[in-house]
């Protein structure tokens, strides 16, 4: 079997079982090949590292990667179509310490129907997104944060102009003006954060803060009186001003930047996954600046939930602590 028909199979089985991410894991003698979705993961095979090598050249080469390269961390992308619908294939390679290279392929599915929890929260989100300043979502990889932005600018691109940075670009928006981040060019979250802001855009979607220089320049992009949208990792909607506060950023600047800040997981329920989101408004972010004091909305919101049979115990309890 040639290396384009594995891959074509491989990809075939994760987009039927809507896999969010492929592993490939270097082992003593072999290659396992696991597959997660925000439901289950498993082994899809064990692969000779002859075998695995040809398969990942071939995604390495259709990325753009370079093949002969196996220590140093590399990404890359394409487009891979299933059914006539094109899924972003995203592709990151790395080296282990006994120069065994590992790789994780990211599979970004289009939006399609939103259910009535995304519906939910996009109805409390677009108040506060007609108003000058930042959004902030916040949770573990996985939780739908870029969904729910994209949700909200596609909403937004109707009457403002709306720009997206991003690295790299995971859902292709033709109704936004999207820029990539490419350090090898110099073009930097925070040099295309300068760029774009010269284009005069209503809406700047900015697609994580990881770092100092890329927190404060979105700080002030908020303050200079534009709408930010932007993501965090964090492990509750509070973890988000203190990520801020570790970046540098003022308690005036939040006090004045930041509109509102959530903190999403994506519950599965019914062998379907439903959006849960706590949010923290300005007037929230300023009493726990003021006194510290966190609120029990997010365990309120999983009990109220477990009572109703919408979750189950043990979803309750892998949940309740964000």
């Amino acid at each position: 079997m040639t290396a384009e028909t594995m891959v074509q199979n491989l990809l075939t089985e994760a987009c039927a079982n809507r896999i969010s991410d492929i592993y490939f894991f270097p082992k003593r003698e072999i290659y396992t090949i696991e597959a997660k979705n925000s439901l289950t993961d498993y082994v899809v095979a064990e692969l000779s590292y002859d075998e695995t090598f040809s398969v990942m050249n071939f995604l390495k080469f259709n990325s753009g990667l370079d093949i002969s390269e196996r220590r140093r961390a590399q990404k890359g992308s394409f487009t891979y179509v299933y059914h006539g619908t094109e899924i972003h294939i995203r592709i990151s390679s790395v080296g282990d310490f006994l120069d065994r290279e590992s790789m994780v392929i990211r599979l970004i599915y289009p939006q399609e129907n939103v259910s009535q929890s995304d519906v939910d929260v996009l109805n409390k989100l677009i108040p506060v997104s007609n108003q000058k300043g930042m959004m902030i979502f916040s949770g573990p990889m996985g939780s739908g944060k870029t969904s729910l932005m994209y949700s909200l600018g596609r909403h937004l691109s109707r009457y403002k102009k709306v720009m997206c940075i991003e690295d790299p670009i995971e859902i292709v928006e033709e109704s936004f003006l999207q820029l990539q981040v490419n350090q090898d060019t110099g073009m930097s979250y925070e040099e295309l954060i300068k760029t774009s802001l010269r284009h005069r855009p209503e809406v700047l979607i900015i697609g994580e803060i990881r770092d100092k220089q890329t927190a404060q320049q979105a700080v002030q992009a908020a303050l200079c009186g534009y709408t930010v949208m932007t993501t965090i990792h964090g492990k509750s909607k509070y973890s988000v001003i203190q990520r801020l506060l570790q970046f540098g950023i003022s308690e005036f600047e939040i006090k004045n930047a930041v509109n509102l800040i959530t903190y999403q997981r994506l519950i599965p329920f019914e062998e379907r996954l439903q959006l849960f989101a706590d949010f923290l408004n300005n007037h929230a972010i300023d009493d726990f600046l003021r006194d510290g004091t966190p609120d029990n909305h997010w365990s309120d919101m999983l009990t109220n939930a477990q009572e109703k049979g919408i979750i189950n115990g043990e979803v309750f309890q892998e949940f309740i602590h964000g």
